[in-house]
């Protein structure tokens, strides 16, 4: 049911303007993997971490040929990204533990160093940097490994949540982050 988001009527379908307060009535964008609606400058879905804002032409895919999943890929700058978080659980399915959301597994760092596809690989701390340069990334959440150690107990991770943005993080190896990886 379609509403007005300042008065709260509900709106007909087809409906341009709100026809109590005037407001204009603007299509919500959805995200194709989870189905969350998402604003119109957003670069990534804020529920599941797919990119949602880039160009459709600038999307691929990807089969996964160990579990036969398919992912969009997502090109920036020179780099083929996976537009979506890995899923992959290994053999027996116990690389990695699934979240909660069901869009993706979480991996401690020596599993997500294992993780990628071959012809993949877990990207630096600099692809990570050039990504979200590139990308001009906002309101996404997410926690992502780095393939960079910082001492023998703690590895470079990025960080985001809908309202603070990106940072980077030294986590603990043994947190258990998503990952994206990222076309040798």
């Amino acid at each position: 049911m379609l509403k007005c988001t300042r008065c709260e009527r509900t709106l007909n379908g087809g409906s341009k303007f709100c026809s109590a307060c005037g407001v204009e009535v603007k299509p919500a964008l959805k995200c194709v993997k989870c189905g969350a609606e998402y604003e119109k400058g957003d670069k990534f879905c804020c529920e599941c971490g797919s990119v949602v804002g880039a160009a459709s032409s600038l999307f691929g895919e990807f089969i996964d040929s160990r579990d036969g999943t398919r992912y969009r890929t997502v090109k920036f700058g020179s780099k083929i990204w996976m537009a979506e978080n890995l899923n992959y659980g290994g053999k027996n399915g116990n690389l990695g533990k699934s979240c909660d959301n069901g869009y993706c597994r979480v991996y401690d760092w020596v599993s997500a160093k294992a993780a990628c596809p071959e012809g993949w690989h877990l990207p630096s701390f600099r692809e990570w940097h050039e990504l979200l340069s590139s990308a001009g990334a906002s309101n996404e959440k997410g926690q992502w490994w780095s393939a960079e150690e910082d001492s023998p107990d703690r590895s470079y991770s990025w960080h985001s949540s809908c309202n603070n943005g990106f940072f980077h993080n030294n986590s603990h190896k043994l947190c258990l982050l998503e990952v994206r990886c990222v076309k040798d």
